[in-house]
């Protein structure tokens, strides 16, 4: 947990008891946790050596530079990796939820504020316009308070990478 914590530390932990039960209180539920977390880490080693992979691949041929779409394995983050979609959605549904609670009214950027109350709402379905809002956002350079919920977003809409 100190080291692989897709949706955030907190996030991560809080999602646990959802998925597992009461893990501080029950050996039962502490097991069904850490096989949770055990699953998603190696569905998230895949995708890391599948990516190093590719990049091999790419600079064999002479392609130096990561195409834009691709994120490193270091901002592999904001996503619960399952087999099963639907983990992952509900996943970044729950840490998005975590998320607006703790926001500070005047804190975030409304813009963002908008489309994660959308997202919420509307279990991870998002109308054209928010979604060129969120498409626009992830390619602008923005600081982590905009990326991170933009990402969990993504997760949520069921999309790791677009």
């Amino acid at each position: 947990m100190g080291l692989y914590h897709p949706i955030g530390h907190r996030a991560t932990l809080s999602f646990l008891g959802e998925v597992a039960g009461p893990y501080q209180h029950h050996e039962s539920a502490l097991l069904r946790a850490l096989e949770a977390l055990e699953a998603s880490r190696a569905v998230w080693r895949e995708e890391v050596a599948s990516y190093i992979n590719a990049r091999v691949k790419q600079k064999r041929l002479g392609r130096r530079v990561p195409s834009p779409g691709d994120p490193p394995p270091s901002r592999m983050g904001g996503h619960w990796y399952a087999s099963t979609p639907d983990v992952s959605r509900r996943a970044a549904l729950h840490a998005l939820k975590l998320w607006e609670r703790d926001q500070r009214p005047d804190s975030a950027n409304p813009e963002v504020r908008s489309i994660v109350r959308g997202c919420i709402a509307t279990g991870g379905r998002l109308t054209d316009e928010q979604l060129d809002i969120v498409s626009r956002r992830r390619t602008l350079d923005e600081p982590e308070e905009v990326r991170w919920p933009i990402t969990l977003v993504v997760s949520a809409r069921g999309v790791v990478r677009a």
